[in-house]
């Protein structure tokens, strides 16, 4: 039985995701023969050059000029309160055009005669480790999404993220239309002709990873494309999958036109069973977490969810050889390890990352050691994410004792709770086991906040470990939330004030709003905690509209705007003061020049990213 695995897009293009490349490991452990395709990497590299953009230019000033004349003459809030999908969409497209090239058309000539230079330069050592070069390439491949993305306005594509039609909710007649309207769905086209490529290979089944939002139009483009161009069964499974899954449930079409099967949870298990029926080796319903369509019975058929154990010491190293590693936007790519499954501490009363995952589980020290070198040795690696929810201090001081006992030479970086096991001696050890960067979870300044969200940590101590991982050479990234159930604007200031006051010990920041998250334990006790009520942005979308005491969801993306405009004003000629998404870029940074260098970095011209 022959299976490919396929990471879709939307996903950053700069290092490969995890899941495809784990789960070809698994299904070639049980003796199946897989491949691995990064269509997300191709997609970025094939679209993101100077004849593409120029042409998706001329096709954009051709489309404005078009709807000029039939735009301009509608009652524009009528149409979008009242109007057909075609009506709504053609003025949308009309207006995202107009305000694109007001504030952009000087310099989209520039932008289509530097895209192949930027991606170049992104991949090329003697560029990239020049700041005001990596940043203008990075300016100028984002506006090069921008302009690839106007033909197919009001949707918009960016490194990072996937932005469908704004007017929509996500429920599924919206979805299903997105994937079908080729004026909004640039994806299609494409997707269109690499199904048609490797559908002459001939394979069972199609695996595709949704692990994210942004990946939700793509996904079911390629699922629809797959089942009408080929006759592989097509397999659903991933993370952001799994959130929905009661959601797609209710739509039976979904499991006849687009996918066969739904895998939820943890994938090591579901999709070797998966793939043991298809090739006819065990019953349908022995397979665990699974969902589909019974043609028989006429109707959805679930196995019911369970968080199976998965023992991590058994599962394969993530096989990444079917990847071409030179495209990935880096000189160096970032190689990503689990060192566990879910979360130690899992209470945080906002947080759904434990949904659908089994309790925590680690591997042994020595199986992570084995897997570093493993891919040192197989692919050159030497920086690394652990990509964990959250790594005890206590088992990280012995992971980064064995890391400098065994010699490994590599830099990584992790998320982290701001523990009190996190000990100068502690931070020390990492540091000299290669640790460089740590995303910690600060949240906001107010200890009665920090309470309601029960973080589990002494918050009182937060700075005094920041600022001891700091003097160890770890730049810190706060992770902060504006506008928590309860929260005072006079709160929030005081956390923008601690993020202002203390550039040297938290050098860089990722801000979000708060927001009322679908499986979070917030959502399970309304009424407790500020949280008042809510409701649907849509059946597909894990967050809700939240009614809450405190600031209300408007004025604290406001806050969050306006706060982080003035940030990036203040710091323009600084290196990632604010961090989207560009981690692994920050870590060959500091892994070449040090937290010093990059934190006190300042440039003649600004080359902070712009406001998002």
């Amino acid at each position: 039985m022959r299976v490919l695995l396929i990471q879709p897009p939307q996903w950053y293009p700069v290092s490969p995701h995890l899941a495809v490349p784990l789960l070809k490991a698994q299904l070639v452990k049980a003796g199946f023969e897989a491949k691995a395709l990064d269509l997300n990497v191709r997609f970025f590299n094939d679209i993101l050059t100077d004849e593409k953009v120029a042409s998706a230019d001329r096709a954009a000033r051709a489309d404005l000029a078009r709807l000029k004349n039939e735009c301009e003459p509608v009652d524009v809030e009528k149409t979008i309160r009242e109007g057909s999908y075609e009506e709504k969409t053609k003025v949308s497209k009309y207006y995202s055009l107009g305000q694109f090239y007001a504030e952009h058309g000087d310099e989209v000539p520039y932008i289509s005669t530097h895209t192949d230079w930027a991606m170049r330069a992104l991949k090329t050592p003697e560029e990239f480790f020049v700041p005001e070069k990596m940043m203008e390439a990075m300016h100028i491949l984002r506006l090069a999404l921008r302009i690839l993305s106007m033909p197919f306005a009001p949707n918009e594509l960016d490194l990072d993220n996937y932005f469908a039609n704004p007017l929509f909710q996500l429920e599924w007649s919206d979805i299903r239309s997105q994937v079908h309207d080729k004026s909004v769905n640039m994806f299609y086209d494409y997707m269109e002709n690499a199904v048609k490529q490797f559908a002459a290979d001939s394979y069972d089944a199609v695996c595709l990873s949704l692990t994210d939002l942004s990946q939700l139009i793509p996904v079911f483009t390629l699922a629809y494309l797959i089942k009408r161009h080929t006759t592989s069964k097509v397999l659903l499974g991933g993370n952001y999958a799994t959130q929905i899954y009661e959601d797609m449930m209710k739509y039976p079409d979904i499991f006849t036109d687009y996918i066969d099967y739904l895998t939820i949870g943890d994938g090591e298990l579901s999709v070797v069973e998966l793939c043991e029926y298809l090739a006819g080796k065990r019953p349908l319903d022995s397979v665990s977490n699974l969902v589909y369509y019974s043609e028989e019975q006429g109707k959805m058929i679930s196995s019911g969810f369970s968080c199976l154990r998965i023992q991590m010491d058994e599962v394969a190293y993530a096989d990444f050889t079917d990847y071409d590693l030179s495209l990935y936007l880096t000189p160096e790519p970032t190689f990503t390890i689990q060192l566990s499954k879910g979360c130690y501490w899992g209470k945080c009363s906002f947080c759904d990352y434990h949904y659908g995952q089994q309790g925590y589980h680690p591997k042994s020290i020595g199986r992570i050691i084995d897997e570093l070198r493993y891919y040192i040795d197989t692919y050159g690696a030497t920086k690394f994410m652990f990509v964990d929810e959250c790594i005890p201090p206590a088992f990280y001081n012995r992971l980064a004792l064995a890391i400098l006992e065994a010699g490994l030479k590599i830099n990584f970086y992790s998320f982290a709770r701001l523990e009190d096991g996190f000990t100068p001696e502690v931070l020390k050890n990492l540091y000299d086991a290669g640790a460089r960067l740590f995303l910690w979870g600060y949240e906001c300044e107010s200890l009665r906040v920090m309470a309601l969200m029960n973080k589990g940590i002494n918050a009182e101590r937060r700075m005094e470990i920041l600022t001891d991982a700091r003097d160890a050479g770890i730049w810190n990234n706060g992770l902060f939330i504006f506008g928590y159930p309860t929260e005072s604007p006079e709160e929030i200031e005081r956390t923008m004030e601690v993020i202002r006051q203390n550039r040297r010990v938290i050098p860089s920041v990722t801000l979000s709003n708060f927001a009322l998250k679908k499986h979070s334990a917030l959502k399970e006790n309304i009424g407790e905690n500020g949280v008042l009520g809510y409701e649907s942005n849509g059946a597909f979308y894990t967050v809700y509209r939240d009614t809450i005491e405190g600031v209300a969801s408007s004025e604290r993306r406001a806050y969050r705007r306006n706060f982080q405009f003035a940030f990036l004003d203040e710091n323009a000629n600084a290196l990632w003061a604010v961090v989207f998404s560009d981690f692994d870029h920050l870590l060959l940074y500091l892994s070449r020049f040090g937290c010093d260098y990059v934190n006190d970095y300042r440039s003649e011209k600004r080359i902070a990213p712009e406001f998002r």
